[in-house]
């Protein structure tokens, strides 16, 4: 996997395995509504599992702009917030002023697959330079600071 732009989906898709693989610790992910990641897909939702299987300190964050997708086309994340929902956490995030349409992979604060338009596949992957990971890790944290509403595995009712 070598740092640099992405202008494919299939190298997009492959960059985002390798981002995932490369975890040890945190996952940070911002995204339109995960469609695009391909978490979904049985070999990346087995490579989350193992993470997060790996360590009880691992932690999977994930923020959407829209969460009824997620909410409707994903069983196997859902199974996985279910199974770990002291280590994983999704939130739908209110309407963003400025309204960013990027999309973000960081894994571990020091690789990250950035997509720079939530719709088209060019994007810039970063592997193993926490410097060049640092402005999105703030934009990250910026986005969780506005709060939303959490996404939970559970029906509560009567």
């Amino acid at each position: 996997m070598q740092p640099g732009l992405i202008t494919s989906w299939s190298e997009h898709d492959s960059h985002v395995q390798g981002i995932l693989l490369l975890a040890k610790r945190t996952l940070r992910i911002f995204d339109e509504n995960l469609a695009r990641l391909g978490l979904e897909r049985a070999e990346n939702a087995l490579i989350l599992r193992q993470f997060l299987a790996s360590d009880r300190n691992n932690a999977l964050q994930i923020i959407l702009r829209d969460g009824e997708p997620f909410r409707r086309n994903s069983p196997r994340l859902f199974r996985l917030l279910g199974d770990y929902p002291a280590s994983m956490i999704v939130v739908e995030c209110p309407p963003l002023s400025g309204t960013p349409n990027d999309a973000m992979l960081i894994a571990d604060d020091c690789h990250a697959l950035i997509r720079f338009h939530k719709d088209q596949v060019r994007s810039k992957v970063v592997i193993d330079s926490a410097a060049d990971c640092q402005s999105y890790l703030f934009r990250f944290r910026e986005i969780q600071n506005e709060g939303g509403t959490v996404i939970s595995a559970t029906t509560l009712g009567l």
